[in-house]
């Protein structure tokens, strides 16, 4: 079955550009205009991933995302934004707001392409032995790819999950706020190490009593220790 992307922009021409390449590449691919449409055609699409342009009429980028992410129903709705070259203040509140990736206008059709598969392949766990990681009540199943607290799950974007267990898989262990952005957004990524900061701020708020497990080393980046 064909993923689904739906393109909010309100660039007419930048929104043709998206549909008509994406549409190449296999994907069922939809766009509108307004987050009033946007809002309409997520019911109506059902899609695998947004693609949403900060600088949008009457409710922005920013704001629409984190009303996405405040809905049980939208809320691991995968997200990239879509920023302009000089706003690096949209950047990191579009982070923070949840979104899970951003990209740059102007970009290339091969950096859009590599940003939604290297997205994709992070939510899609084909087969295999079911492979779960615990820590007293905290769960993070592999396979599912979903995060449960004493057996509710837990409302994690994408890149926060992969975050998540990247640290657990090797628990007790200090990663470098580079190798963290190597490993979960990828040695392409242009972002800055402050993405990693975000992330796990997110994951702090949502983790409650196991936030304390989730360790800041001064001077290197993060480790998840086991003890609870």
């Amino acid at each position: 079955m064909k993923k689904k992307i739906l393109v909010v922009d309100d660039e007419v021409n930048i929104c043709e550009m998206i549909n008509d390449f994406l549409s190449e590449q296999g994907f069922s691919v939809a766009s509108v205009h307004t987050t009033d449409e946007a809002l309409k055609k997520i019911t109506t699409f059902q899609p695998d991933l947004l693609l949403l342009d900060v600088r949008l009429p009457t409710i922005g980028g920013i704001e629409f995302c984190r009303r996405l992410r405040s809905d049980e129903k939208t809320r691991t709705l995968p997200i990239i934004m879509l920023t302009v070259q000089s706003m690096e203040t949209d950047k990191v509140i579009g982070l923070e707001m949840g979104a899970d990736d951003y990209i740059t206008k102007p970009f290339s059709q091969r950096e859009l392409m590599a940003r939604i598969k290297a997205l994709f392949r992070r939510l899609d766990h084909p087969g295999g032995h079911h492979a779960e990681i615990r820590v007293g009540d905290l769960v993070i199943d592999l396979d599912m790819h979903v995060t449960r607290l004493k057996a509710h799950p837990l409302p994690l974007t994408p890149k926060e999950f992969d975050l998540l267990a990247l640290l657990a898989k090797t628990p007790n262990r200090a990663f470098s706020r580079e190798s963290l952005l190597a490993s979960v957004w990828g040695y392409n990524y242009v972002g800055s190490t402050g993405t990693v900061d975000v992330h796990i701020q997110h994951l702090r708020r949502k983790l409650g009593h196991y936030a304390k497990n989730l360790k800041t080393v001064v001077g290197v980046g993060y480790r998840f220790d086991t003890d609870t």
